[in-house]
């Protein structure tokens, strides 16, 4: 199917109010600690490590029993239709793409929608850990192919860490599985996908790609009723498998290099690492995590805002946003930056 001309909005984002810096997260550690006091500065030292590794500084994360995912996720749609000056009017469609949620059905995407005051729209959830976002993007496209009278899709994530997240480790050991939750953040993000152009710029869709390896499914998951458990070692290595993957999609578009490069951030080292391997400048790549930690799904909309904050992209400049994750799955989207003229 042939991508008909299609425009992603500038993102809406939305972040808890508590902002939690490495000392922050290591004093939670340290009260979960119950080994040697003499080895702490061990574990310490090991974690410290960590985020120096990654580039973690600081995150936000919202802890409070009553938090609501739909909340966040109404939150960045707001932002969205601000920075946008635009409204909800010719929204036909309402997608998720998170993976935190309070309930298994309905689809979070109803909440949402209603909590915007939509009366009347297609409403649904696409889950695909930390690629959910872009996955949903994809998937908003795929439906404005097929329904000639959808004009626009709402795309928006919500990640909140609840009880997910473990601070019981009592041995450098225990990183192996629990280091990658010290590290992440919670945030929200929102996208819009129609068929004319953003007055104040977005991005013009020139392709879109996703794929899986679905032999990794077990390096990272979140149980029901359990704590993220992730084989960062092992998914870190997975990164070779990005590089081959996403030069040829450059390839394909006719692309040797992208003016800016905005992946998902479990890394700064790695985000930098993908675009050196496929032959570009590392500068290239916008790097948030030392911002907001890892934010799972809404990362990719966070730096997305840091680039737009930073620089305005020049007419016809190319981006690429990317994600990779737990499964192991990757989406690549890549365009042009389009002002409307007049």
């Amino acid at each position: 199917m042939t991508l008909p001309a299609l425009y992603l909005s500038r993102p809406g984002v939305a972040l808890p109010a508590t902002k939690l810096d490495n000392d922050d997260v290591l004093a939670k550690v340290r009260a979960n600690y119950r080994g040697d006091p003499k080895r702490w500065s061990v574990v310490e030292g090991a974690i410290r490590r960590i985020f120096a590794m990654c580039q973690t500084r600081v995150r936000y994360l919202d802890e409070r029993e009553e938090a609501r995912v739909a909340d966040y996720a109404v939150d960045a749609v707001h932002d969205c239709l601000q920075v946008n000056a635009t409204s909800l009017e010719d929204v036909d469609t309402v997608l998720f793409g998170g993976i935190a949620r309070q309930y298994f059905e309905p689809a979070t995407a109803t909440e949402i929608a209603a909590r915007l005051g939509l009366t009347s729209t297609h409403a649904l959830d696409v889950t695909s850990a930390c690629v959910g976002h872009l996955e949903a993007v994809q998937v908003a496209c795929g439906y404005l192919s097929l329904h000639d009278h959808y004009r626009a899709a709402l795309v928006t994530t919500s990640e909140l860490a609840g009880d997910y997240l473990s601070y019981d480790i009592q041995a450098i050991a225990d990183l192996h599985l629990r280091s990658a939750g010290l590290t992440i953040g919670n945030g929200a993000a929102s996208l819009i996908v129609r068929r004319t152009p953003w007055p104040n710029g977005g991005l013009e869709l020139c392709g879109l790609e996703s794929y899986s390896e679905p032999a990794h499914w077990d390096l990272c998951q979140v149980p029901i009723k359990g704590t993220l458990m992730s084989s960062s070692t092992e998914l870190m290595r997975l990164s070779g498998l990005i590089v081959p993957r996403l030069r040829a999609f450059l390839d394909r578009l006719g692309w040797d290099q992208a003016d800016h490069y905005v992946f998902h951030q479990p890394s700064e080292l790695m985000v930098k690492k993908i675009v050196e391997g496929i032959g570009d400048d590392p500068a290239k790549a916008i790097c948030s995590h030392h911002l907001y930690g890892n934010t799972a799904s809404a990362s990719v909309g966070l730096a997305y805002r840091e680039l737009l904050a930073a620089q305005e992209p020049q007419p016809g400049a190319k981006i690429v946003l990317g994600s990779a994750a737990a499964g192991f799955s990757m989406v690549v989207l890549a365009g042009r930056w389009h002002v409307q003229q007049g």
